[in-house]
């Protein structure tokens, strides 16, 4: 059966057009993304310090959504006492961005952990891939164990005028 003029364009425009096989490419993708290695995106800051990458898997999380930032600081002192019990050390915070109406959570998470929980947290970090929580190891700091250094002393000054 011949075409007529409309279906003759047609099938013109079809064949100066070719159509992707899009489930095709997306196997082909597939293929070579797994040939290749995998390298997670960093931010700014993580570039910077490669030591920030090797952070351990957590073994505990907690989430804060939806708490003042007393309330977290709460739950994340009472998961800390709970975790040191269990003999667990890895706990991953899930803070968020930040919400004015709560207060900001990981600003006062922060503050106690470089305070009040000095004594108990042996690292605190931001993780690398997900800015919205933080990993914790709980454990005595290295560096806890290792006697004050003595202060030196101040040359008396005499208390003669000149």
């Amino acid at each position: 059966m011949p075409l007529n003029a409309e279906e003759e364009f047609q099938m013109q425009w079809i064949m100066n057009h070719r159509m992707e096989d899009k489930d095709e490419q997306m196997r082909v993708d597939a293929e070579n993304a797994a040939a290749r290695p995998v390298r997670l995106a960093r931010g700014r800051k993580m570039r910077r310090n490669p030591a920030a990458w090797d952070l351990p898997m957590p073994e505990d999380e907690i989430d804060l959504h939806g708490m003042t930032a007393d309330e977290a600081a709460e739950a994340v002192e009472r998961r800390i006492d709970d975790l040191t019990i269990a003999g667990l050390k890895v706990l991953r915070v899930i803070h968020g961005g930040g919400n004015p109406s709560y207060g900001n959570v990981k600003r006062i998470i922060d503050r106690k952990v470089r305070s009040e929980w000095s004594n108990r947290i042996r690292l605190y970090k931001v993780e690398p891939d997900n800015a919205g929580s933080s990993i914790m190891i709980i454990g005595k700091p290295a560096n806890s164990d290792a006697p004050a250094r003595p202060t030196p002393k101040k040359p008396a000054k005499s208390s003669r005028k000149r």
